[in-house]
């Protein structure tokens, strides 16, 4: 064996020991003294789309693609050079590799590569047939069983689906429960549902994501009947009832604790690379675009309130002087993630309204699509303004509304121009600026927003 190949097959294993930094030295090794090193590039690039570093996965893999000796090895690189194109919502481009792909290697995960893209586009036809021939040559495929499923679902055929889904049982699957339930509750058989929730051994998650899973497929009536059915199991779990109040149009004050900490904790790791590279938010860069022409010259104090994976103090960090820049949030997950940015002096794991009490003479605080958990905003107006010194700024988003502030049936609270400009005139805070914005892509539409830069203008009472 060749050094080369011998190194490559270390890089290999650690990729699988999910050691990617180790992995991709030896790849860059490699291509250091050989550019256009098939194996190389291909591990680089797929360790690239592991980490979320998507555009370069896309450089990488086309390296890849053109350095490739044998039509086996072309096909694999041409399906992960699709994938970063999916993962960029660049569907017509990713379309195009993955169809090359195809024509070179008859290969069934190829296949249900490009029924995941039909089923972005919502093209149900065609991901029906992929999956179908996926399936004629490995047919005991789980992932592409539960969405051949969705496919026959969205086709109005839910009957088949659910017999397809019963001949391969698989309860103790997450992904597979979500869908039987949903189906087993559109052919009306609810009571299903019912005795296999007391025959398994679900935790509280497992249960309320049936719900979840039905109001993410947009069917919020389905999903009312799950969390119901769960609420005789968990009658106090307080993410069950906020997702229940948010469904029957029910106002609470704010998202519990446990809800915004619990929903953050489970997507931390894969945060940044599903919200910038496939909701395009870019909310963080237009909220400091908006901010950095009222920022004075000298170092500023920061606080950036449900600061997630630092996504903002990034955006801050390079239009600023930053004296001191604290990040706060309720999901420790996240702030993990953000002390690997190194940008900020303190973080903090409390509620946003919970940690201004102490907070002081601040230059600029800062929300981006946070307040999105909270209804009522008095006391956080308060909060702001007693931390903030003469002159601070408060710069924050909302998504809109019509009323002064209202529940969604996402669980995400939404306000309105005239309610936020009533906490102005209370809290001694006047406008410098508001502009209507995207705040992300929801079920591939834009949803609208609002960013606000206030100024303190006198001391709060």
């Amino acid at each position: 064996m060749k050094q080369s190949e011998q190194t490559i097959s270390k890089a290999m294993a650690l990729l699988n020991q999910g050691k990617y930094k180790s992995a991709q030295h030896i790849c860059k090794r490699i291509i250091a003294r050989a550019p256009l090193h098939y194996q190389a590039n291909l591990l680089s690039g797929v360790i690239a789309l592991n980490t979320g570093e998507l555009v370069i996965a896309e450089k990488l893999l086309q390296i890849a693609q053109k350095s490739a000796q044998s039509h086996n090895d072309k096909a694999q690189a041409l399906s992960n050079l699709s994938l970063s194109l999916n993962y960029q919502q660049r569907f017509p481009e990713a379309l195009e590799y993955i169809s090359q792909a195809i024509s070179l290697r008859k290969q069934p995960l190829f296949y249900c590569n490009r029924a995941n893209i039909f089923e972005q586009l919502s093209r149900w036809s065609e991901m029906h047939e992929d999956l179908t021939t996926a399936l004629t040559y490995s047919p005991n495929i789980l992932d592409a069983i539960i969405s051949l499923a969705v496919a026959k679902r969205h086709l109005n055929d839910p009957t088949t689906a659910l017999a397809l889904l019963e001949s391969h049982p698989e309860y103790h699957d997450q992904e597979w429960l979500n869908e039987w339930a949903l189906l087993s509750s559109l052919n009306n058989h609810l009571e299903n549902v019912e005795k296999q929730l007391s025959a398994l051994s679900l935790s509280d998650s497992a249960m309320i994501n049936l719900g979840d899973y039905a109001l993410e497929q947009n069917h919020p009536d389905i999903a009312q009947k799950l969390y119901l059915l769960v609420k005789s199991r968990l009658p106090n779990n307080p993410i069950l009832n906020h997702q229940l109040n948010a469904l029957q149009g029910i106002s609470s004050a704010q998202a519990p604790r446990e809800y915004v900490e619990s929903l953050f904790n489970s997507c931390a790791d894969k945060f940044d690379n599903r919200l910038v590279n496939q909701l395009q938010y870019t909310l963080p860069e237009q909220l400091i675009e908006s901010l950095h022409l009222f920022l004075p010259s000298t170092a500023i104090s920061a606080i950036d309130l449900g600061c997630g994976t630092g996504l903002l103090g990034r955006a801050l960090s390079a239009k600023a002087l930053i004296a001191t820049l604290t990040g706060v949030d309720v999901s420790e997950a996240m702030l993990e993630q953000a002390m690997h940015t190194k940008l900020y002096h303190h973080l903090i794991h409390d509620d946003i309204v919970t940690s201004l009490q102490e907070a002081k003479g601040t230059d600029l605080i800062m929300a981006a699509d946070v307040l999105i958990y909270l209804g009522e905003l008095d006391i956080l107006f308060n909060r702001v303004s007693h931390a903030l010194k003469k002159d601070g700024l408060f710069a924050f988003s909302t998504e809109s509304c019509k009323t002064s502030w209202q529940i969604e049936q996402s669980g995400r609270y939404q306000h309105s121009t005239e309610y936020i400009c009533s906490l102005m005139t209370k809290n001694s805070f006047s406008l410098l600026h508001s502009t209507t914005c995207h705040l992300r892509l929801e079920k591939n539409h834009p949803v609208s927003g609002e960013i606000f830069i206030l100024k303190k203008i006198e001391s709060a009472t």
